[in-house]
């Protein structure tokens, strides 16, 4: 399957920039624009798996709660990569809130993989809406970082 030749390509890309984001050494001091850089470079690359991931829709619940795992991975991969750069002080507060509205995303991807488990599709299909209702915020905090990519919804 190519997809999965290019999702493992989009993972190791998002490892280097783990790596070179200091991941495993402590936060990164980084300036305003390095931030912007690499911060937008992350969501690029999770923006990228995003859509691999989500290439196929699934056929099942249990093909909807494998997706749902894989989104989550990205997520948790890409937080994990942001949390690793330490912003100057003065967007600190705007980017913990930016990283903040991200976690609470992994809480509506991990509802919807329980749901989809256990074949609710009404509670899937609400944790979906809690992801999609909450994304013109996160632009908003995205953007009032410097964000570029992050602050731009991915075409499929």
């Amino acid at each position: 399957m190519a997809s999965r030749g290019i999702a493992a390509g989009a993972a190791l890309a998002l490892g280097a920039v783990l790596l070179t984001a200091g991941c495993g050494e402590g936060p990164e001091e980084v300036s305003a624009q390095e931030l912007v850089a690499k911060g937008d470079e992350i969501c690029r690359l999770g923006q990228q798996r995003f859509s691999e991931i989500q290439g196929d829709p699934p056929a099942n619940s249990s093909e909807a709660a494998d997706q749902t795992e894989l989104l989550i991975e990205e997520s948790e991969d890409e937080l994990t990569a942001l949390r690793e750069l330490e912003p100057p002080e003065e967007l600190r507060q705007a980017y913990d809130r930016y990283l903040e509205a991200r976690g609470r995303v992994l809480e509506f991807l991990r509802r919807g993989r329980d749901a989809a488990e256990a074949q609710d599709s009404k509670a899937y299909l609400e944790a979906q809406a809690g992801v999609v209702k909450r994304a013109a915020q996160r632009r908003q905090l995205a953007q009032a970082v410097g964000f570029q990519v992050c602050s731009t919804v991915p075409t499929s």
